[in-house]
């Protein structure tokens, strides 16, 4: 038996959610991802596991629900893609990325200025 969990998070900007939810998809951890504007929520297939980010109620961030199983480990996930999406976008002209590496689950950037 699972449960539904809920785990509100800080993000805020959509965009960086989608930017993330691709290079998941990207690098396989998701299958596939469908965003519905209407309802402001966006639906991931994680192998079978179905989970959805969409917007507080009552704020202006998003939570992520689903099987309380996977989605603690997928927020994470999520949030440290959004994190890098978000420092990519917002590198100051005179710095660039100079190598990407991922070990044991963590993203490492070096810069080059």
């Amino acid at each position: 038996m699972s449960f539904y969990a809920v785990i509100k998070t800080e993000l805020s900007n959509k965009r960086y959610i989608i930017a993330a939810l691709s290079e998941m998809k990207r690098r396989g951890e998701i299958t596939t991802y469908e965003i519905n504007e209407r309802k402001e929520k966006i639906e991931i297939d994680r192998d079978g596991d179905i989970l959805t980010v969409s917007k507080e109620k009552a704020g202006e961030n998003f939570e992520v629900g689903g099987d309380s199983r996977v989605v603690n480990t997928f927020s994470n996930r999520l949030k440290q893609f959004y994190a890098y999406e978000s420092i990519k976008e917002n590198l100051p002209l005179d710095f660039e990325i100079a190598k990407e590496t991922e070990e044991a689950g963590e993203i490492k950037i070096l810069l080059k200025g």
